[in-house]
């Protein structure tokens, strides 16, 4: 494994970071996964205060700074709970090595959830994004439903993201019963 000391560390940043994508352990996968459960839960309650706390900061400059992200967030949760849509089922799969960022790292969670708009269901096959702050344990997110349309977002948003990553499927399905 790869040692993330503070002494190694001042020595080789001057050189370009090796392309070791390394794992999250086994507790950061939990504590990942636990942070998305919770996102998702209140997503489907229409609770705004939970995504906008975990919510990554990229975002803000994108929809005119956190006050704007604040009110958009609780806006759009009322616009959702006003189509009647029913949340059947959610599933995280395992997330994927961790990529460099500049100063950041982050990996993606795959999800695959099931919902019900006016008797049809959908499958959205998707992921959300963990970040970090390297060498920090407080994790955000963001959604990668965002990117189905515009994967160079991605990389709007984190410029020093390296390029050559495979993001997870991502798309929404009917599902023919």
């Amino acid at each position: 494994g790869q040692h993330r000391t503070g002494k190694v560390r001042c020595c080789t940043q001057f050189l370009p970071p090796p392309c070791l994508w390394q794992d999250l352990t086994a507790d950061e996968v939990e504590y990942v996964r636990s942070d998305i459960d919770e996102m998702l839960a209140a997503f489907e309650e229409g609770d705004a205060t939970v995504l906008i706390a975990k919510t990554h900061s990229s975002l803000y400059p994108l929809v005119g700074g956190k006050e704007s992200f604040k009110q958009l967030t609780i806006d759009a949760l009322a616009q959702l709970k006003a189509t009647g849509i029913k949340f059947l089922s959610s599933e995280l799969k395992s997330p994927t090595a961790l990529y460099t960022a500049g100063e950041e790292e982050m990996c993606f969670v795959p999800r695959i959830s099931v919902m019900e708009i006016e008797g049809t269901k959908m499958q959205s096959v998707g992921f959300m994004i963990a970040i970090r702050k390297i060498d920090s344990g407080s994790w955000s997110y963001l959604d990668g439903t965002g990117l189905r349309n515009n994967q160079r977002l991605l990389w709007q948003l984190f410029p020093a993201l390296e390029r050559n990553i495979s993001l997870p499927p991502n798309y929404i399905s009917q599902i023919q019963e």
